[in-house]
């Protein structure tokens, strides 16, 4: 396992008798933005708490750290009033990168005494890198480049433009990419190609808004000479440090789309690309972009055949959490000026069919099978797909569209009609998100779960919401058609709402992440977490996600003595995924257990107070990897003398908690991470050495289940008498071990008993039915007996409810004893294990008529 790459110290492998208190690194920039494989390049990374580096981490392996200098990064004109932020650091290292290290986005973070820092993405390259030089923002002093090279630059001020000029022949096709969302960076790049005659400037290209804030502009050159790349901020209103751009001029490939975007796995399939200097491409006159012709291509690919590959995101490009929860792999073109950008290639999980393009009424519907996967596109004004289904009465397919999510400029709806044209439902914007931490909100429709009311033909019918205005090659999408297939993907993320972050563990203690979970295909079950590859003294107990849940906390914990690491850790999800029950029937399929990679990810920018309060959602973004580092003592360790509770619904939760502040006094407000919906806590503060109890009201309204509850303590820095830094003293924080709480139901079932009086004689006996009627999903079986204590005279054998069965027949015999012309009553106990552990008991009472 990777640790981090510099040259350090020896004293960062002693671990230290005192608690760890320097506090933590961030980071904003580095500059340049990246380097090409095999280069030596001076980096220069600006962020807060730098001042004991050791190191850089590489989310790929093989780089060459060296600590260079460091310097008080100028401050930002900007600001003004509130409380200033940390001061900034300017520290540079010397950076070898191996030969080897594949083309793409990577993570970059710090590595101090305090711990990691959040991740900066870091760009791998194969052309020459230069990095801006001022003063550069006019066509007299621009900074001159070849061709194929990429400029890392800065926009630091409102006005700043920055211009490049270069040297190209007749008919080249020049494509200029300016990167900046993709790259963590805040500037809306406003780019153009600019051939200047006689003093007089033509526009050859434009581009801003390409995809978020990146632009991408390409030029066909009219004759030898000079042109210029002009690049400022759009609307020329914002501007500073966080405003870094990524520019490449060069004639290498670009891609714009693929079509279809998605493929079978292990499968050879014909797609077609879409974009600028492909290999072996030919302009295409319909394929138009900002109003000039793409070039396409039509080639093999072949996608992993590995089943494991079905269900990860293979790609070394910005993947917002829009696209979090997707699957794919990575392709890129190559030509002799260099690799292309990469694209996303989804898998389908269906058959896929192709947009047969004349299908734009209900009358001319295309005919898919189902299943299937429709590749699609909108390709002219007012475009619109027809495509015709069949189904059965009671048949129940999983409806939906892929746009936003795929990288598509799409903003897509559908609709869908029955055999007569009546509609039966518009979709459109999702507005479900998992959380604003990881806020992943899409303009694709959401899931519909579609019941077929009658035997027919149905018609899936979709567009875009701007196909009167916008369309072409890159306004693509999928639409699945497929039986419900239950499925789930899972994200962690450091534990902060509102924080770039990263995880820091203090020896024997213990930190929680946030997790958020995407459930499909109607899969509602409960999901487990547990430890991968971990580094020595790390350990991560499985931990669940209720079946109700889509946001949790998972505890990693280091032991007393944990050496020192900062890399990557590994966590997985397991769960049992059970098919979908046939219509009518009863007790399905047995469930198959599934295991999903957990999925790193970060907060981009941290948000300020006001836009907290405002509950403003973050910037966020899937990591390259799951990343933590283990430092000195924990500055306090909150334990616990028990960590398993099973109490019945509505019922209070008493944990015991004790505080063992290392290196300082005062007290630790302990709240809770991620409750059950319908738990609650009030905030408790809590004092070192003493024994305390935190209470967890469980409310009738928490569904019955098993949860992780994680505790997290929070206070200021150890050293009270110390004067704080500027910014004012940090919080620590730590977290409890897992806590399992089982929340029992107080009934799993509605029991139904004989109401007209049965009829049963003296020493006779009879047949009487219990019915039930299950509760809260359970499924399991009931073990059925009479109470003899309360049953006077009449006796039954026990007998069992079998799984998934709703009865059972009581044997009932009355005793001689027993007086005819009056009533037993039968009491009847039915007793089920809830989770296979706690016995849930019920009853039920009901009136025989004894007779001669």
């Amino acid at each position: 396992m990777r640790t981090i790459a510099a040259l350090l110290v020896a004293a960062f492998f002693v671990t230290s008798l005192h608690a760890q208190t320097a506090p933590p690194p961030r980071i904003t920039v580095v500059m340049p933005t990246g380097a090409k494989a095999g280069s030596t390049v001076e980096l220069t990374v600006t962020g807060q708490e730098l001042d004991k580096v050791e190191g850089l981490y590489f989310s790929f392996q093989g780089a060459k750290v060296e600590v260079l200098s460091a310097a008080k990064a100028p401050v930002d004109p900007k600001q003004k009033g509130g409380k200033p932020p940390p001061p900034a650091t300017n520290q540079k290292f010397k950076v070898t990168i191996p030969d080897n290290a594949p083309l793409g986005f990577h993570d970059i973070r710090v590595v101090t005494k305090g711990g990691i820092s959040n991740p900066r993405t870091f760009v791998v390259g194969d052309l020459n890198e230069l990095v801006e030089k001022e003063n550069n923002d006019d066509v007299p002093v621009a900074q001159k480049i070849e061709l194929n090279t990429t400029v890392s630059g800065v926009i630091n001020t409102p006005t700043d433009v920055d211009y490049f000029q270069f040297t190209g022949k007749t008919g080249q096709r020049v494509v200029a990419s300016c990167l900046t969302t993709s790259i963590d960076s805040k500037l809306p790049a406003e780019l153009q190609i600019v051939r200047i005659t006689k003093g007089v400037g033509l526009q050859l290209g434009f581009s801003r808004n390409y995809w978020n804030n990146d632009a991408v502009a390409d030029a066909v050159l009219p004759e030898d000479g000079e042109y210029y790349v002009r690049l400022c901020s759009f609307t020329y209103t914002l501007g500073g440090q966080d405003y870094f751009y990524r520019l490449t001029v060069s004639t290498a490939p670009w891609i714009d789309a693929v079509y279809p975007p998605v493929v079978e796995l292990g499968k050879d399939a014909k797609v077609t690309v879409y974009g600028r200097n492909l290999p072996g491409g030919a302009v295409d006159p319909q394929a138009l972009l900002d109003g000039r012709p793409l070039e396409k291509a039509v080639i093999n690919v072949k996608a992993p055949s590995d089943a494991a590959a079905l269900h990860r995101l293979a790609f070394r490009g910005f993947i917002q959490p829009t696209s979090g929860f997707l699957d794919g792999f990575e392709y890129r073109l190559k030509n002799e000026a260099g690799a292309s950008n990469p694209v996303l290639i989804g898998y389908a999980k269906a058959p896929v069919v192709i947009d047969n393009e004349v299908n734009g009424t209900l009358d001319k519907a295309q005919p898919v099978p189902v299943p299937c996967e429709i590749a699609g596109r909108i390709q002219k004004k007012n475009d619109r797909d027809c495509y015709s289904f069949t189904a059965k009465k009671g048949q129940i397919f999983s409806i939906e569209v892929f746009a936003d999510r795929l990288g598509s400029a799409m903003d897509t709806q559908f609709s869908l009609y029955n055999e007569q044209g009546d509609k039966l439902t518009d979709q459109d914007d999702n507005p479900d998100i998992v959380a604003p931490q990881f806020f992943n909100r899409t303009d694709d429709p959401p899931r519909y779960r579609f019941t077929a009311p009658a035997d027919g033909k149905y018609t899936l019918v979709v567009t875009s919401k701007e196909a009167f205005l916008s369309y072409g090659p890159r306004y693509l999408y999928t639409a699945r058609i497929a039986p419900e297939e239950p499925d789930f993907r899972v994200v962690a993320m450091p534990m902060s709402n509102y924080q770039s972050d990263a995880v820091i563990l203090g020896q024997a203690g213990h930190i929680a992440m946030s997790v958020f979970v995407q459930r499909s295909g109607g899969f509602t079950g409960d999901i487990t977490l547990s430890a991968g590859k971990l580094p020595p003294g790390l350990t991560i107990r499985p931990q669940i996600v209720a079946g109700n849940q889509k946001q949790a906390a998972v505890v990693v914990s280091a032991a007393t003595e944990a050496p020192p690491y900062a890399g990557a850790i590994g966590l997985v999800a397991t769960a049992t995924i059970t098919p979908p029950t046939p219509p009518l029937g009863k007790g399905g399929q047995g469930g198959v257990k599934a295991t999903r990679e957990v999925r790193g990810a970060s907060i981009t920018w941290s948000l300020a107070q006001q836009q907290q309060q405002q509950n403003t959602p973050t910037v966020s973004r899937l990591d390259r990897e799951l990343v933590v580092a283990v430092r000195d003592k924990a500055p306090f360790i909150l334990s616990l003398d028990k960590t398993q509770f099973a109490v019945p619904q509505g019922d209070r939760i008493t944990i015991p908690l004790k505080l063992t502040a290392i290196d300082f006094k005062g007290g630790v407000q302990i709240s809770a991470l991620t409750l059950p919906t319908g738990m609650a806590m009030q905030p408790k503060t809590v004092q070192p050495g003493k024994d305390d109890t935190i209470i967890l009201d469980s409310k009738t309204t928490v569904l019955p289940g098993n949860y992780t509850v994680v505790l997290r303590g929070q206070t200021q820095p150890p050293q009270p008498n110390q004067q704080p830094k500027p910014g004012g003293p940090r919080n620590l924080i730590q977290t409890t071990p897992p806590i399992f709480v089982m929340i029992v139901p107080k009934t799993l079932a509605k029991i139904a008993v004989p109401q007209n009086n049965p009829k049963i004689k003296v020493g006779g006996t009879v047949d009487v039915t219990i019915k039930i009627a299950r509760q809260h999903d359970y499924s399991g079986a009931f073990e059925v007996k009479i109470d003899p204590k309360a049953t006077k005279g009449v006796t039954a054998p026990d007998t069992t409810i079998k799984a998934g069965e709703d009865e059972v027949t009581l044997k009932l015999t009355a005793a001689t004893g027993l007086q005819p012309g009056n009533n037993a009553t039968v009491t009847v106990r039915l007793i089920a294990m809830f989770n296979d552990a706690v016995p849930v008991p019920h009853e039920a009472k009901f009136t025989l008529a004894v007779v001669k």
